[in-house]
């Protein structure tokens, strides 16, 4: 009897170690914890603004608001009716790379923006004394804080290697094209990310991204419009949708004959068919440059589809030239836009014919990403992606519509859609709900895996 009752004791014990030792085990899979690598892949030819990100950071940030939030500047200052702009950086930040581990100075961060600011054609003064950076300009900015949010006004210099140097959360490896490999910043202001390693490959194909997802090759790859539908019918794991690719045809020869013409074009193309056929209703037509879910004003700017006001508005212009609708070759979606678009022009009585090249056309189609969800940051992102410039003195909602209607006026720059974009996450990248198509690796994610 007594026998009977230690065995049973024993069996017990062992049961209730075994289940402790399984509870251990699961709770110690589904913690949080450093190291691992993410595996990123891109269509791009170059590494996404989110990776830049990673590396070099901005002054400011936008938050979930899409207002401006402090980053490398702590607290910034307009005056003289934001015709100048002082940033004091945050104390005690350092660049990281092989040879580096310098102190972050204002003049550097000087440096930096006089070339972000060159690049995007803003015309500026850039000084740099103690702390403190001040940027100067003939005319209102009113908009400039949440503008350098942007990648492209990352803080950062060149190593001995010829490598991009900045202070953010990771820094670069390696570079071996078309990738290149990232490695943690332990000593990050904000924190360490728990990845240890993020390797990016860029010019991807959608077709091969998902296979290495498929094969567990890849963690985290872009998923096009046209390949979204299948994706939730594969229940794959996605981030937020958000429409977040332009769609627009642009004017590449000045003037690109008479504005009655250019509104016939746009007036002649039937967006609901081209979102509906092509890219399977994954998105919005517009006739507008920013999306709805930024802006809310999109009603103020419809799409307008009236083949027969096209087709008077041609008679008064006269028929014109052949005029040239150009596309990436390598784009079959855009070829196929196009086609379409060419149609229906010719329908109206517009001669349009599509080449596949970019250069030495008179009508560009183009793919132009939103980056943004601040609405005055997102128009000058636009617009400087279009080789546009208009004066943006109100960084109001009221003064971003009147912005960019008045860079629709004239009919050089013609939207048809909003498309959706989203990222597909493999089943290793954990804490993930957060993941969008602008922050497509939140802070929190990280690799299941041994610690």
């Amino acid at each position: 009897m007594f026998r009977s009752v230690a065995r049973r004791r024993l069996g017990a014990l062992i049961v209730a170690a075994a289940l402790a030792f399984l509870c251990r085990e699961a709770h110690a899979r589904v913690r949080p914890h450093y190291g691992g690598e993410v595996r990123v892949e891109t269509s791009e030819a170059e590494a996404p603004d989110f990776i830049k990100l990673l590396v070099t950071e901005t002054l400011t940030s936008i938050n979930a608001g899409g207002e401006a939030a402090p980053a490398l500047a702590v607290r910034w200052e307009p005056q003289n009716g934001a015709r100048r702009w002082r940033f004091w950086l945050r104390p005690d930040v350092r660049l990281h790379g092989t040879d580096m581990d310098e102190p972050l100075t204002a003049a550097l961060t000087a440096n930096a923006l006089r070339a972000g600011l060159a690049k995007a054609g803003i015309a500026a003064r850039v000084d740099a004394s103690g702390e403190v950076v001040t940027v100067e300009f003939d005319t209102p900015m009113p908009q400039f804080a949440a503008l350098l949010a942007g990648a492209e006004f990352g803080v950062g210099t060149i190593d001995s290697r010829g490598v991009v140097v900045g202070s953010g959360p990771y820094a670069i490896q390696s570079v071996a094209p078309p990738g290149m490999t990232l490695v943690a910043n332990p000593d990050h202001w904000a924190g360490r990310r728990f990845p240890e390693t993020v390797t990016v490959l860029c010019s991807r194909s959608a077709r091969e991204q998902a296979l290495d997802l498929a094969a567990k090759r890849a963690d985290l790859i872009e998923v096009p419009p046209e390949e979204l539908r299948r994706a939730q019918q594969e229940r794959s794991r996605l981030s937020q949708m958000m429409a977040a690719e332009l769609i627009v045809v642009s004017a590449e020869r000045a003037g690109a004959g008479d504005v009655r013409l250019r509104r016939a074009l746009s007036e002649s193309i039937d967006r609901a068919a081209l979102l509906n056929f092509i890219f399977q209703k994954q998105g919005e037509v517009s006739g507008a440059l920013l999306p709805n879910w930024i802006t809310g004003y999109g009603v103020l700017l419809p799409a307008v589809h009236d083949a027969a006001r096209a087709r008077q508005l041609r008679s008064e212009a006269g028929a014109g030239p052949q005029s040239t609708l150009g596309y990436e070759k390598s784009d079959a979606e855009m070829q196929l836009l196009a086609e379409r678009i060419a149609l229906n022009a010719r329908e109206s009585g517009i001669a349009v014919q599509p080449v596949g090249r970019t250069s030495n056309v008179d009508w560009l189609l183009r793919r132009v990403p939103v980056q943004t969800a601040n609405p005055a940051a997102a128009l000058a992102g636009v617009l400087r992606s279009l080789h546009r410039t208009v004066e943006l003195n109100d960084a109001t909602l009221e003064g971003v519509f009147r912005a960019e209607r008045a860079a629709l006026a004239d009919y050089t720059a013609i939207p048809l859609l909003h498309l959706n974009r989203a990222w597909a996450a493999g089943e290793r990248l954990r804490d993930w709900s957060n993941a969008s198509p602008l922050t497509p690796l939140p802070a929190e994610s990280w690799v299941e895996g041994k610690p």
